[in-house]
């Protein structure tokens, strides 16, 4: 089959790579009909390279077709038309009985320290093949794939793999007061589904800040005010004056390790990408540090006892934080991977209904073939062409 597969930094490959089999009784094959290129993806294409190996297949959102199943999987067959989340979870251990199925007990890479496996991100998650890819081995299909109906369009259903829940998290984290202000820095496609649903729960004045006037342009069509970061620009100070000096009563992280304003950070982190993959790990995990301008930007921004939502990925061991500040102004901080099993029975119904209220089918901004993959990496990284989800069909 074709892959979409990593052969080095800011190097991805479309490949002939052996068919996945079933290998357990809980497995299940699924033809993948679309896959999207996640913004976290595109740490896996420089930053997090010491962490992959040559020929991994890459990608986390996929959806398709049940092809095969395992004696033990009961819930999905041949036929069905499923989408996968991001994180393999089994549905009956501790952590997913508590609805933390980024948790999950069965699949923990321990060896690494890390929570539940994923598809297609790297050695410390497991090393699981991804779904950018013709075919996808599915671990755990006694319960992570949804079903979802025939009839209308991938683009319908597929971002329920992570986009979807990821933002609905995040805003369920945020805990927006009823008549508050949330600020979501970063209007990528998880800043720009936040804005929908945050819109869509009720919170009547949502700020988005980004650098990107595409984006900026497209939270604003969906009810946000924006402010755009240029080199000029204070967005701290803007948002102060916004909200009487006070600051907003929620803020969302949805950029993470790779936000702009912090060259030296981005220059230790590319030369930390190039090293060997046992140096460049080590270096990571011992003195390896993230750009934190967006996180102490949020900081910043939220008011006294109010609350950050961090849904980017950070990645660094010793990326330093300002304690005081947290400390000082009472700062609730909630963050991690979604669980996204915990969140689908809200979502389901917004995505199969006629409304189509938070925008899902026309949210791809580029629907490319598999084999166009390498050169959609590349837009996507340097923000070309508009590009703010890019969807891939096999």
């Amino acid at each position: 089959m074709k892959a979409v597969t990593w052969h080095g930094v800011e190097d991805v490959r479309v490949d002939e790579v052996p068919d996945p089999k079933i290998e357990q009784p809980t497995d299940a094959i699924v033809r993948i009909t679309s896959t999207a290129i996640c913004g976290s993806d595109l740490h896996l294409y420089k930053v997090l390279s010491p962490y992959l190996d040559e020929g991994d297949v890459l990608g986390h959102e996929p959806m398709g077709i049940v092809e095969e199943v395992g004696a033990e999987v009961k819930q999905i067959a041949p036929g069905d038309r499923v989408v996968l989340p991001f994180n393999i979870s089994c549905g009956h251990c501790f952590m997913c009985e508590h609805d933390l199925h980024s948790q999950c007990e069965t699949t923990q890479v321990r060896e690494q320290g890390k929570g539940a496996a994923l598809f297609g991100y790297t050695k410390l998650y497991g090393q699981v093949p991804g779904g950018q890819a013709e075919f996808l081995r599915v671990p755990q299909a006694q319960f992570g794939p949804i079903k979802v109906p025939e009839g209308p369009p991938d683009e319908r259903f597929l971002f329920l793999s992570d986009v979807l829940p990821t933002a609905w998290q995040a805003v369920r984290y945020a805990d927006v007061p009823e008549d508050g202000t949330l600020v979501v820095y970063g209007l990528g496609p998880i800043g720009q589904m936040t804005v929908r649903i945050a819109k869509h729960l009720g919170v009547e004045r949502v700020i988005g800040v980004d650098l990107v006037p595409e984006r900026l342009q497209l939270a604003q069509r969906y009810g946000a005010e924006v402010i755009d970061w240029n080199d000029e620009a204070d967005p701290v100070a803007e948002i102060l004056e916004t909200t009487s000096g006070r600051g907003a009563d929620s803020v969302i992280d949805a950029v993470g390790m790779e936000a702009h304003g912090a060259p030296v950070v981005e220059a230790m982190q590319a030369v930390v990408g190039k090293l060997p993959s046992r140096v460049g790990a080590k270096l990571m995990e011992t003195v390896g540090s993230d750009r934190t301008t967006v996180l102490h930007a949020a900081i910043d921004t939220v008011r006294r006892g109010g609350t950050i939502s961090l849904i980017g990925v950070y990645g660094g061991a010793a990326t330093p934080m300002p304690m005081m500040a947290l400390f000082d102004k009472q700062i609730q901080l909630r963050m991690g991977q979604a669980n996204v099993k915990a969140w689908i029975d809200e979502l389901l119904p917004l995505v199969t209904g006629d409304a189509d209220p938070l925008g899902t089918v026309d949210f791809a901004t580029h629907l490319l073939p598999l084999a166009e993959a390498p050169d959609a990496y590349e837009m996507f990284q340097k923000k070309q062409d508009g590009a703010i989800k890019i969807v891939l069909k096999p």
